[in-house]
């Protein structure tokens, strides 16, 4: 498959372009395309071969792991194990959007994602392209950032290309995007919450929510 790039509706993407991307995807292609935060580079979620060749495009270590898009709240159920209860309140807060919190994970997702982990970073972009895929693809969806390990995110497709020349499959232009420090990560996977990383939403929001939350749940 040789390296296209095509240009799509950032805020209402063209329903065949959005098929042509979620065919590639099925086929084993690594997509680049939008996010809320930065593009993004997205394969199969149970293709092993795809994710190698994700690690490998990346230069990534196989012992990180890599996080994932789902469409809605059933998506999500049908890939971890559990919910627990104090994930919810975050969900219902920052889901569609840059929180990408850790899950425990069941056998739907390849290990090679999770690194023998048992966790899995899961949020729903609220990008129309990347929600727009995530739902036609009827899966969950890598979202890991479209650069080499250790150089900064790609706002735009120029800074894309000039990772990875030809060696992206498909690459959907939605534009560029507006500045950002990234998704905020946290786990949720034990019965305390922990901020992994500190990105869009603040490590002092996360955490005076999760307090109010407790509250509500003991009244």
């Amino acid at each position: 498959m040789m390296s296209r790039t095509i240009t799509v509706h950032p805020e209402q993407p063209e329903p065949i372009l959005i098929d042509e991307m979620t065919e590639a995807i099925r086929q084993g292609a690594i997509v680049a395309y939008p996010t809320e935060t930065f593009y993004g580079l997205g394969v199969d979620v149970t293709n092993d071969y795809a994710i190698k060749r994700l690690f490998d495009l990346k230069r990534r270590d196989y012992g990180n792991p890599i996080a994932v898009l789902v469409s809605d709240r059933e998506m999500l159920q049908d890939v971890v194990a559990e919910i627990p209860p104090h994930a919810d309140a975050l969900i219902n807060r920052y889901w569609p959007g840059p929180l990408t919190i850790l899950f425990p994970t069941n056998s739907v997702i390849s290990k090679a994602l999770t690194t023998n982990t048992g966790k899995i970073g899961i949020r729903i972009s609220s990008h129309p392209i990347a929600q727009a895929i995530t739902a036609n693809l009827g899966k969950p969806l890598t979202t890991t950032s479209a650069n080499l390990t250790g150089f900064p995110p790609s706002a735009n497709v120029n800074h894309v290309k000039s990772f990875f020349k030809e060696k992206i499959d498909l690459i959907a232009d939605g534009g560029e995007l507006l500045p950002s420090r990234g998704s905020t990560v946290v786990d949720v996977s034990e019965d305390k919450l922990v901020v992994i990383r500190e990105g869009d939403i603040s490590a002092e929001d996360i955490f005076e929510l999760f307090e109010e939350d407790i509250e509500s749940r003991k009244s």
